[in-house]
């Protein structure tokens, strides 16, 4: 009796702690350019530049400042007549993980932590993953699969959360087109 008292309350102490996260439909590119697996290693690692190119959909964007992996702005959303704006701030994390790729693909994995911003965004909303595997065509050929997904706040509001939720799905093509014209960019 003590062991399965025991295995119940780890069971869940564990489904507590675990956050929920909604799944987004997979991403495929291509690049061409020159060296595009070094570069895109170069970009993801140091993202100072990606960032500065990455335009947010979906929201007035004003104040926008982008300083090594962290990008802050202010954004302004109307809805049902009425506007509320919220800082935003974004720390970007990267690292190498070929764990969810295939043999032979180079993997790596990214992370958009929002902590510093506004209530509003991080009870909703904590955090956007991705994992992107890459395989290498050629030196001048690279092809991806970005498969992402949105971490849910722990005080998500059945009211504003899904605002902030599908405000944060909408950044992913915007940031996959700015690292993609990133690599093609580098010389």
């Amino acid at each position: 009796m003590k062991k399965l008292t025991l295995f119940l309350f780890i069971l869940l102490s564990q489904s507590v702690l675990a956050q929920q996260s909604v799944a987004l439909s997979p991403i495929t590119f291509q690049i061409n350019a020159t060296n595009a697996l070094s570069k895109f290693e170069q970009t993801v690692l140091y993202p100072e530049r990606l960032l500065n190119r990455y335009r947010p959909v979906g929201a007035a964007i004003s104040q926008k400042k982008v300083s090594q992996n962290v990008i802050s702005f202010v954004a302004t959303k109307s809805v049902l007549f009425l506007s509320k704006s919220v800082y935003v701030n974004g720390i970007f994390e990267s690292s190498a993980d070929s764990r969810a790729c295939s043999k032979g693909e180079t993997g790596y994995q990214l992370r958009m932590s929002f902590d510093s911003s506004d209530r509003l965004v991080t009870d909703n909303v904590d955090g956007l993953e991705a994992t992107i595997c890459l395989q290498s065509q050629s030196t001048a050929k690279l092809s991806g699969i970005v498969r992402s997904k949105v971490i849910i706040g722990n005080n998500y509001s059945n009211t504003l959360g899904p605002v902030a939720l599908n405000l944060i799905k909408a950044q992913v093509g915007p940031l996959i087109n700015a690292l993609t014209e990133e690599i093609k960019s580098l010389n």
